[in-house]
């Protein structure tokens, strides 16, 4: 595990491969999968929305981003994910703590998701 990482927990486009993935890609030293509790929704906009409230456990992945690029991928993630979103801290289901993207949009019309957002389209 590395010394100096600040962890970014991510479950959809963000994540290895994805649309925005070239967002941080640069600046991830490390990666596993990790899971935290809440809510996940698909907004039927091409990208899931989580809500830190409920009881099911939601898949993603950690993204360790080096301690000195944390401050600027974290302000650009501020703009890239827009108001629909506020940064929230999260502790992971193996009890790393991290900062993630918190759904604060409107929730009407979205669905509900088993846990995971799986878009073979977005890969």
């Amino acid at each position: 595990m590395l010394a100096a990482v600040h962890w970014l927990f991510v479950y959809g486009t963000l994540m290895p491969g994805r649309l925005r993935w070239p967002h941080v890609a640069g600046v991830v030293a490390e990666t596993r999968p990790a899971a935290v509790t809440g809510t996940l929704y698909d907004t039927g906009r091409g990208y899931p929305a989580l809500l830190l409230t409920g009881s099911s456990a939601v898949e993603g992945v950690l993204l360790g981003v080096r301690d000195e690029d944390a401050p600027g991928v974290l302000t650009l993630l501020d703009e890239v994910e827009g108001p629909e979103y506020r940064r929230a801290r999260v502790t992971t289901a193996d009890g790393t703590p991290a900062s993630t993207y918190e759904w604060v949009g409107d929730r009407n019309g979205l669905a509900v998701l088993a846990g995971r957002w799986d878009r073979s389209d977005e890969r």
